[in-house]
């Protein structure tokens, strides 16, 4: 079996994974809320990296060999890099051209490995910070000899240099200035408002902000972020999100001397068709926005945002667009991401990475959400808290209950554990959001949902799939050794505890194995499954048999025996509450 170990950017602050129903919020600097851990009951512990390193991270090397064999491990070896890490080639002294992210090293390694037709990697000389390597293919392909420097820390390469030593005789050096020098770097700009985020590739930028009441009256602030200089502003609104608010924006409007230009859109997951997006394309028709002048706003959950966004990358060939999520799951979910599709053939089957201008994160959308969505958005939040950060599984343990009794709204908490998801987000996904990488931690929860989503006989909201697949992939997880008992036992507990699916009636060992073998051709020939390596750590794995399958799932079975309301059933309905014991 093929694993490669991921990352989690906490890392280095975690404090080890705590199981303690006494444990205490304290506040740690600025306003990070988080819960004190408790050494008597400490599941599973893991101690600090410390300073930065020169050592080569271990498996490097082999992930590389592996890579230049066969182009398809190229994630693998991707993985050694942190998500900003920076790979440069350099010649005379000089840097010719800079790749950051792990997105842009990927282009960069595949470019070079496939265009220069390697197939062997022989090693000639290493030290602690240094490799000197020979890249070797088929007749008459030159071989190259080339040395690599690298910089390190917490065991992932920060900045990878790359030299060639000297070309083959008769061919040109290996790496060339290109477009005067850096082909593509990962940036960031001081903007003049200081967004709460900022998405930047070398390709598209995207500011999400955090401001609650944008809509309150008299508050300029979308007007003058939106740049709405023709003082019109063209919304498409979920027609749920209408009637409730539709005339607080209508006030709004007046109060800031703006005129709404209103589309009432459909928003649900069956209604993310491509009749919907006729209607839209027809509604910019009637609109008719000034090409660059008047970008759109998309209002309501990621149903419409993901629609809407595609409407806007299709008409004349692209116009701008802002996003303003109102459901939990879209602003911890959806509010970093650039994709944008609709529903054809297969889930999201038609679609495009279209980047809006401007997401908006204003939680006082969310006290009018039904519970279930509500929980259909806790269960991204912990695919993030099992794959990537400790501390937001921490503020879930200590507070989720009632989190989801508030639906996430006016608490330091809730606050907190959206800042958090976010940010891992934007960690895992921000430097590669063409999804150029294919081993992303953050396809931790869709290994097996996009099957149980498309089957009609659940009838499963996005995030009541993704926490049912988060549920076997963790017991995967267990059989394999990745995951400790205690830790699964803490996440089956804390599941039944929040209200959230373990798992659905009708499904079985088979269906998990047939999600297995529909994903696989999804992620080009490969499983590429991120497990978790204990609470809050990722490691991805390429082959899952059918008998851990099964000895996971008869786990589950026993689970839910004992903890009947963890096994849905449609007959309940979905929009009910489901009672937790």
């Amino acid at each position: 079996m093929s694993i490669s170990r991921g990352t989690s950017a906490s890392a280095s602050k975690r404090e080890g994974f705590v199981d303690d129903e006494t444990s205490h919020a304290r506040k740690v600097g600025g306003d990070e809320i988080l819960p004190a851990p408790s050494a008597d009951k400490a599941c599973h512990a893991r101690q600090d990296s410390g300073d930065a390193i020169s050592a080569m991270p271990p498996g490097f090397l082999k992930a590389l060999g592996r890579a230049v064999a066969d182009i398809r491990r190229v994630d693998e070896l991707v993985t050694s890099f942190a998500y900003d890490g920076r790979i440069e080639t350099e010649a005379d002294g000089e840097t010719i051209q800079a790749w950051e992210g792990q997105g842009a090293v990927k282009r960069f390694l595949a470019n070079l490995l496939s265009e220069g037709g390697y197939t062997c990697l022989d090693v000639l000389e290493q030290t602690p910070t240094t490799v000197q390597i020979a890249l070797r293919g088929a007749a008459p392909s030159p071989r190259r000899l080339l040395t690599l420097a690298l910089q390190s820390r917490d065991g992932l390469i920060e900045r990878a240099t790359l030299r060639e030593l000297s070309p083959p005789a008769g061919s040109p050096p290996l790496f060339a200035p290109a477009n005067g020098g850096l082909l593509s770097a990962v940036g960031r700009e001081a903007a003049r408002a200081e967004p709460k985020w900022e998405t930047f590739d070398g390709r598209v930028r995207q500011k999400i902000w955090r401001q609650d009441g944008v809509f309150a009256p008299g508050n300029a602030f979308l007007k003058e972020t939106m740049a709405l200089t023709t003082g019109r502003l063209i919304a498409v609104v979920d027609e749920t999100v209408w009637a409730l608010y539709g005339e607080r924006l209508r006030a709004w409007a007046a109060s800031v001397d703006v005129e709404l230009a209103a589309v009432v859109s459909p928003g649900n997951e069956d209604q993310k068709t491509l009749a919907t997006y006729t209607f839209l394309l027809d509604e910019l028709k009637r609109v008719d926005p000034l090409r660059r002048s008047e970008p759109v706003l998309a209002i309501g959950g990621g149903v419409l945002t993901d629609t809407v966004g595609f409407a806007c990358a299709c008409w004349r060939r692209g116009i701008p667009w802002c996003r303003l999520p109102t459901t939990l799951l879209g602003q911890v979910d959806a509010s970093v991401g650039i994709k944008v599709a609709i529903n054809y053939h297969r889930k999201n089957g038609v679609g495009h990475f279209f980047s809006p201008l401007h997401t908006f994160i204003d939680t006082s959308f969310l006290h009018t959400l039904p519970l279930a969505e509500v929980r259909s958005g806790v269960g991204e939040i912990m695919k993030a808290a099992l794959i990537h950060d400790v501390r937001i599984w921490r503020l879930i343990d200590l507070h989720g209950e009632r989190l989801i009794d508030e639906r996430f709204h006016g608490s330091a908490e809730a606050a907190q554990v959206i800042k958090l998801s976010i940010d891992a987000m934007l960690q895992c996904i921000g430097p590669d959001l063409w999804e150029e990488a294919l081993l992303r931690p953050m396809d931790f929860g869709h290994s097996f949902s996009r099957t149980l989503e498309a089957d009609g006989r659940f009838q499963l909201r996005h995030g009541e799939a993704v926490a049912v697949d988060c549920v076997m992939s963790a017991l995967i997880a267990e059989q394999l050794e990745l995951l400790s008992t205690s830790e699964a036992d803490a996440l089956l507990k804390l599941y039944a505890r929040l209200g959230l699916p373990c798992t659905i009636e009708g499904c079985t060992a088979d269906t998990y194995k047939r999600a297995r073998d529909e994903i696989i051709v999804h992620r080009d020939g490969l499983l590429r499954a991120p497990l978790p390596a204990g609470i809050g750590a990722c490691v991805y794995v390429d082959e899952i048999d059918d008998a851990t399958i099964e000895k996971a799932y008869v786990r589950l079975e026993a689970f839910v025996t004992a903890h009947p309301s963890t096994k849905w059933d449609v007959s309940k309905g979905f929009n009910e509450v489901v009672s937790r014991e």
